[in-house]
């Protein structure tokens, strides 16, 4: 039995995603596909646009097997975070073959040179990167001129193909390109591990990433940012929850801790800190207090992922801490979301070999996990509690209870 796994938001599905999907088996052979999901909130720092329950259903009728969440402390992480959280996790189930990716570039050798050119920096790297970033530039500007600057020179690497090295072109083009990043992440993580899971990329189709205008062509996949801003404009009559809609619980928080600081909270510095509490006066809705908080050197997408660690309460854990050889990350359960009924055999497969409980029923979960582990699941519960109840409030829905809902079977 084959298996390929792909870690994903479905922010909403669409059809680009099930190209992906498509693509993913004929590719690899894989006779079952595993998604590993973020939950109710995802990376960029903001609401899913859908609960998980239902962008699970939308993946199983889409083509996925099966539906795993990711806990919430990965899916609102930096990329870093996330793919490492993500990769941890599948390589803990013991029965994945092959991880699937999108990106702009579609060239796997490329993705995993460039990843080997972020594994082992040299001390250079690092002063680069912090001239860059106290010149002004964003990290990931930074980043990019850093690696550009101090180890582009060629490495050796007997499991690529006829590489010698990449031009300075192509390197930059790759990290100046958000699916691309997010690739070499990836295959960082899944070198850190020494996991045996393959990675296999898919060449990103239709739209950009941050092309936010729908397209009539149907060879054209829209993308999720165009899907998301046609619902934000009233062109769809769908329940949806946007950032906005948690602001009065995010002016709460940041009223109630501001004497304190928020420097504690994930990816929060001292200075952004101050910033937050300086401008907290000015404050309107989230996306307005986002665009009034970045900065040329701090993006919106940061800006917006510190104050949902902030509003989930989402501290720094101390092995983010770590530097990047001797981190270990910690997944300590599978949570299922969903499956199809004739995936029967994939399940059973997980159960039998995965080194971390697969829990379908919370209810179980007190007898598979303990401490800090159980704390970890119970944080993903109160994430979604947070949403369900924001969505009951602005729909007139009864919230959904994490307790009583069954894992979605297609």
């Amino acid at each position: 039995m084959k298996t390929a796994a792909i870690i994903a938001e479905y922010n909403p599905f669409h059809e680009g995603h099930r190209y992906q999907i498509e693509e993913t088996r004929k590719k690899t052979g894989a006779d079952y596909i595993l998604v590993i999901m973020s939950g109710d909130f995802v990376q960029r720092g903001a609401p899913a646009i859908f609960n998980k329950y239902r962008r699970t259903k939308e993946a199983l009728l889409g083509g996925a097997d099966a539906v795993i969440e990711l806990p919430s402390l990965y899916a609102v992480s930096s990329a870093e975070f996330f793919a490492g959280g993500g990769v941890t996790l599948l390589n803990q189930l013991g029965m994945v073959d092959y991880l699937s990716f999108g990106s702009e570039s579609g060239d796997i050798d490329q993705i995993r040179y460039c990843a080997n050119l972020l594994i082992d920096v040299p001390p250079s790297y690092q002063n680069a990167l912090s001239l860059f970033l106290r010149q002004g530039l964003s990290y990931p500007a930074a980043r990019n001129k850093a690696v550009l600057k101090t180890v582009c020179p060629p490495v050796s690497d007997q499991s690529f193909t006829d590489i010698s090295a990449f031009s300075v072109e192509e390197i930059n083009a790759l990290f100046s390109s958000p699916n691309n990043i997010l690739a070499v992440e990836y295959c960082k993580a899944l070198h850190a591990l020494k996991s045996s899971v393959k990675p296999v990329t898919v060449k990103r189709q239709g739209a950009g990433y941050h092309e936010d205008s729908l397209s009539d062509d149907p060879l054209i996949f829209n993308s999720a940012s165009a899907i998301r801003k046609a619902m934000e404009q009233g062109k769809t009559s769908v329940d949806y929850l946007t950032a906005n809609d948690f602001s009065s619980l995010l002016l709460y928080k940041l009223l109630s801790e501001r004497e304190m600081g928020f420097s504690d909270y994930l990816d929060c510095t001292e200075d952004l800190s101050d910033k937050i509490v300086k401008n907290l006066s000015s404050f309107t809705d989230f996306a307005g207090f986002c665009s009034l908080s970045k900065s040329k050197d701090i993006t919106y997408t940061r800006i917006s992922r510190v104050l949902t660690h902030i509003l989930l309460n989402i501290k720094t854990p101390e092995n983010y801490r770590q530097p990047f050889h001797e981190r270990n990350l910690s997944v300590p359960y599978a949570r299922l979301l969903g499956f199809k009924k004739d995936s029967a055999a994939l399940l059973s497969c997980i159960k039998k070999k995965s080194s971390v409980p697969l829990i379908t029923k919370l209810a179980d979960a007190p007898e598979l996990l303990s401490g800090n582990d159980l704390a970890m699941l119970k944080k993903d519960i109160f994430v979604s509690d947070i949403y369900e109840a924001v969505f009951s409030q602005k729909y007139q829905k009864e919230p959904l209870n994490e307790y009583r809902q069954s894992p979605v079977i297609v």
